[in-house]
């Protein structure tokens, strides 16, 4: 056998030339010889198509031999040939970093080997020309035969492994592909028997990928096998990660309900190697409340238990009462912790003086060209109101502020702002006394008992927000709120009802629920009163899909089914057309198909044309696949968006006109037949007419008359015109004078007056933009959870932005800032800052709420910049004015500590319903901002404090107390599917915990000293010494000393005399 010689890609894989190569023809006339290697003879082939080297012509001479004797009639040789055939390609294709030589020289002869299998008989040569065939077919065989496939299975049973890992990925797309057509064909005996071997191969083929570190594809292999159910036990403590990391990123593009099967088997591969932490996340993502108290329950006491439950807490997730009854676990389940550790990340940065709005409108560095009086310096109610928001969103939870907390009358609340002003001033304390609960009750105290109603209504909702996330043992919430539900005054009532829905929102608290149901099925209530009942039941059983609620949800839609928009009517038609509806969108959040019988009942039990029923059905479906980027859902919104309502109703009005100017002439030439028995037509006299000509004249109006209305009335109407074409001349003029009402009801006694059709063209308008508007949000909700989903969305905001209808526009920017929440994006923050200057005052309003929006809690310079810009701009612009104070405010949320994300920093995997439920309240609110937050509802804003969370990475030891340790923060990289241990990160800075962390950042210990309990270094870390760890800084340093002392110290004479020798050589 002649030992195979190595080759360039480039040699073997030359093209010939049909004439003989280039080469050949400069070697002929004397030019340089390439392609040589050195000590090797070249050997033209007689054909003149290609040079081989001597020792590749030996081997292609051999292989021809070794086809011709393959082909023998003896047995014995056939199965000489195969094993000598078989070793050669073993040995070429053990290791393929391009065509191996014996694939090279056998494709001539793969048809000649094909067609001498057909003919073999059965037996152990023919099963073995079959395992050549399946390797050689895997280079020569056309595409989509799969014959690579079909002549291993006539083959023999050994490991395809032995083939080279080149020819098991060429299986392993071919059993892909046999799997799916015979799942096509249908159950029969032979499909059935097919499956089986399939199976049999997959069962080979798994090991050997997950052993050659191939994850990924054992993973691919066994999804389109429909075997997944077989990877765990593959799975291990070395190659978990890797395993489950893929499978994590796959079941974003996997359609329902194979995704939850996916994120299912991560599951079970994490708790088979206790990763309790990874776990719980997967148990969260899939919305699994049996999942994720079993793997606490599980978990072992000690830091990992701890740490499951700080997540937990950052999660908002509530567990049965009775899973923990240790005190230290059970506070830190309910997130009491949180302000601790917050008051501490602010004193490490040293940023705990309090601001003021001034500090954030920085009023000095406003180019004022005007002239005129600086925004700043006005003092009025909207600008007072305004630095209330601001104020409150700078200081929030650092329990001290220098507008409310330094005054102890709070005289900020009543003495700088009017009515519905004061409830929000009021609840502002709430947000800055945040997470304090304890701290905050005796300060809020004082003044539920005020003679204002609106500082105890704001009051009432500061409870609420000050427990935003945070449970207390006794639950001083609805104590307090849940009496006052049911009070007369209107701002009381909406206080406690916020209230309530923001301190239990995710708690699934059956109390409150008896609280709000009757509220929520008050006929005689107010439309806002009941959407805030509906809005704050959604929150507090956000995601659950509690059918019995959800029930008395489509109830309540269908008792005011007859409500329709009312734009610029107030804030009663707008919170109850987009709140009440959201409230059951929250009630399903993320939980998918689990809407669809919802979906079917509204269309039942309120009518699919009710506007409630129709924004209701949007709302739903956009919440309840918030986040999973699924393609039909995008699909179906962006079709929604494209229409173009306005339009209809016009060419429809047109129409209208058409047929009314059509009725009037048939009715002008009605009123002139009338006349001209008389001899008036068309209100003159025809003296002298004959009676014939009179006759003649009547005959062709009444033909003409006849003609248009049958053309344009109908039939029935035409001959009712002409069996009454002659009335006396008295009563010409009331019969033109009825013709409308004739025409009206030509088709039916009936039918729409022209009044009626255009009232219903309206509200028919009204109602699609409400549809458009909610979509928009829909298409931010559906595509937030997946990077692709999210580029590509924001690709088709470009177009809708240009032809899109105005209600699109208008909630084109919430959605952005939606999509790029606390991530201000360079692109998005120029595509906001150019719709803050479009002419509708609803597209620039959302635009800049927008840029707060992207910016929240980053303290982004350069988005700051453009908003004083902007401030500038709108000077004399009250309204926008606020709106961009509201930016600034959201802009340095928690003095750039507190993020308004629903997701963690490095990636968008797990998302916190909670947060995207208080996110999505705001955002709602928004689309009719005129009549929100504009109007008497900016208390709505307050609903952002379910989405505040520090975006800080803290460590703390088993006791809780804060520990400093040294960590790499950078870029956050995605390493999945890559072979090896890739870096986690890029471009990182080493800082001293704690620290922050903004968007798309990601965090690693620079120690070995300690080991992280957390999968994810975000929030609260439990950290544990490493028992293998060993300080070798310290021990050198003592080694160091220890030598010197030794050597600094008198020698005895035993150390003297045994060192002389040595000493003594050495100096000689």
């Amino acid at each position: 056998m002649v030992a195979e010689k190595e080759a360039s890609p480039m040699e073997e894989d030359k093209p010939a030339s049909p004439n003989g190569s280039a080469e050949a023809e400069k070697d002929a006339a004397g030019g340089p010889k390439k392609d040589r290697k050195p000590g090797a003879e070249a050997v033209k082939e007689e054909d003149g198509e290609e040079d081989l080297s001597e020792e590749d012509a030996a081997l292609r001479e051999q292989l021809e031999l070794l086809v011709e004797r393959v082909q023998d009639a003896d047995a014995g040789v056939q199965k000489l040939a195969l094993d000598t055939i078989r070793s050669e390609i073993r040995s070429a294709t053990s290791s393929m970093t391009s065509v191996p030589k014996p694939l090279k020289f056998l494709r001539p002869h793969y048809g000649t080997l094909k067609e001498f299998f057909a003919r073999m008989p059965a037996g152990d040569n023919k099963v073995y020309m079959a395992d050549v065939l399946s390797v050689l077919a895997m280079t020569m065989a056309e595409d989509g035969e799969r014959e690579c496939l079909a002549f291993k299975l006539q083959g023999s049973r050994d490991n395809p492994e032995q083939w080279g890992h080149e020819y098991v990925r060429h299986l392993c797309g071919e059993i892909g592909a046999e799997h799916a057509s015979l799942v096509d064909a249908g159950a029969e005996s032979s499909t059935e028997s097919r499956l089986e071997d399939l199976a049999r191969l997959v069962d080979q083929i798994v090991p050997f990928l997950v052993s050659s570190n191939a994850e990924p594809e054992a993973v691919d292999l066994l999804m389109e096998v429909d075997a997944l159910s077989k990877l765990p036990a593959h799975a291990n403590g070395d190659n978990y990660e890797r395993i489950c990391n893929y499978l994590k990123s796959c079941a974003a593009y996997v359609p329902e309900p194979d995704d939850q099967a996916v994120l299912s088997t991560a599951l079970q591969i994490y708790r088979q190697v206790s990763k309790w932490p990874q776990a719980l996340g997967i148990a969260l993502r899939l919305n699994d409340a049996e999942a994720v108290q079993s793997i606490y329950s599980g978990c072992p006491a000690g830091a990992e238990k701890l740490q499951l439950a700080f997540d937990l807490a950052r999660s908002s997730w509530v567990l049965n009462e009775d899973v923990e009854k240790d005190e230290t676990l059970l506070e830190v389940l309910a997130n009491r912790k949180q302000t601790d550790y917050f008051v501490h990340l602010a004193t490490d940065l040293q940023v705990m003086e309090p601001k003021q709005p001034e500090d954030i409108y920085k009023s000095h560095l406003v180019d004022n060209r005007s002239g005129g009086v600086l925004p700043a310096a006005v003092d009025s109610a909207r600008t007072n109101l305004a630095a209330t928001f601001v104020n409150a969103f700078v200081n929030a939870g650092f329990r001290m502020d220098k507008l409310l907390n330094a005054d102890e009358e709070k005289s900020w609340i009543y003495g700088r702002n009017k009515d519905h002003g004061m409830m929000s001033a009021a609840a502002s304390l709430g947000m800055i006394m945040m997470w304090d609960v304890d701290g905050a009750l005796p300060e809020i105290d004082r003044f539920l008992y005020h003679t204002e109603e609106y500082v105890k209504a704001g009051m009432l909702l500061a409870v609420g927000v000050v427990s935003s996330t945070v449970r207390h043992d006794v639950d001083p919430a609805l104590a307090l709120l849940s009496e006052r539900v049911t009070e007369e005054s209107a701002p009381i009532r909406h206080g406690s009802i916020s209230g309530l829905g923001i301190a239990y929102a995710g708690t699934s608290n059956e109390q409150v629920k008896d609280v709000l149901v009757p509220v929520l099925l008050d006929a005689e209530a107010a439309g806002d009163t009941a959407a805030l009942a509906a809005l704050s039941l959604g929150l507090v059983f956000a995601g659950t899909a509690d059918e019995d609620l959800a029930g008395i949800m489509v109830q309540a839609l269908s008792e005011r089914a007859d409500a329709v928009l009312s734009p610029g009517d107030g804030s009663d038609g707008a919170l109850l057309t987009r709140l009440m509806p959201l409230g059951l969108g929250l009630l399903f959040l993320r939980t998918q198909e689990a809407a669809d019988a919802v979906a079917e009942s509204l269309k039942a039990f309120v009518g699919e044309k009710s506007v409630l029923a129709r924004v209701a059905a949007i709302a739903l479906e956009a919440c309840a696949y918030a986040g999973t980027g699924n393609v039909l859902k995008i699909q179906r919104f962006l079709t929604i968006c494209g229409r173009h309502p306005s339009a209809d109703a016009e060419a429809a009005a047109a129409a209208d006109a058409e047929a009314e100017a059509a009725a009037g002439s048939a009715a002008a030439a009605a009123a002139a037949s009338t006349t001209a028995p008389s001899g008036n037509v068309n209100g003159t006299e025809s003296e002298g007419s004959s009676g014939s000509g009179a006759g003649g004249v009547s005959d062709n109006l009444d033909g003409a008359l006849n003609s248009a209305l049958a053309g344009n009335l109908g039939s029935g109407a035409a001959a009712e015109a002409g069996s009454s074409a002659m009335p006396t001349t008295g009563d010409s003029a009331p019969a033109v004078a009825d013709t409308s009402e004739g025409a009206g009801a030509a088709n039916g006694t009936d039918a729409p007056s022209a009044a009626d059709r255009k009232k219903a063209r309206e509200e028919e308008v009204a109602a699609s933009e409400a549809e458009q508007a909610i979509a928009v949000l829909g298409l931010a909700l559906v595509a937030m959870g997946e990077e692709l989903g999210t580029a590509m969305t924001i690709r088709a905001f470009g177009h809708l932005q240009q032809y899109g209808d105005l209600s699109v526009r208008r909630a084109m920017p919430l959605a952005l800032g939606l999509l790029s929440i606390s991530n201000p994006d360079v692109l998005l923050t120029d595509t906001l800052s150019k719709l803050t200057h479009e002419s509708d005052p609803g597209v620039y309003h959302a635009a800049v709420l927008g840029l707060g929006l992207i910016g929240a809690g980053t303290n982004n310079s350069r988005i700051a910049g453009l908003l004083r810009s902007l401030s500038a701009y709108f000077s004399k612009d009250a309204a926008a004015l606020f709106v961009v104070r509201l930016a600034q405010g959201l802009l340095h949320t928690g003095k750039g500590l507190i993020t308004l994300s629903p997701y963690p920093a490095d990636s968008k995997a797990l998302c916190n319903r909670v947060s995207l439920g208080g996110l999505v309240t705001v955002l709602f609110a928004c689309l009719d901002m005129k009549a929100t937050i504009l109007g008497k509802s900016h208390y709505l804003l307050f609903f952002l404090s379910l989405a505040m969370t520090p975006r800080m990475v803290t460590t703390v030891d088993e006791d809780l107390k804060p520990l400093p340790v040294l960590v790499r923060v950078g870029q956050a990289v995605d390493t999945v599917g890559q072979a090896g241990r890739p870096k986690r990160i890029t471009g990182f800075q080493t800082h001293t915990t704690p620290i922050l962390l903004a968007s798309g950042e990601r965090a690693e210990l620079a120690t070995d000293e300690y080991l992280a309990s957390a999968s994810v270094l975000e929030g609260v870390v439990v950290l544990t010494k490493n028992p293998d760890w060993v300080d070798v800084e310290n021990e050198m340093k003592a080694a160091v000393a220890s030598g010197a002392s030794t050597s600094s110290a008198p020698k005895t004479s035993t150390e003297t005399a045994a060192a002389s020798p040595a000493e003594s050589s050495g100096a000689a």
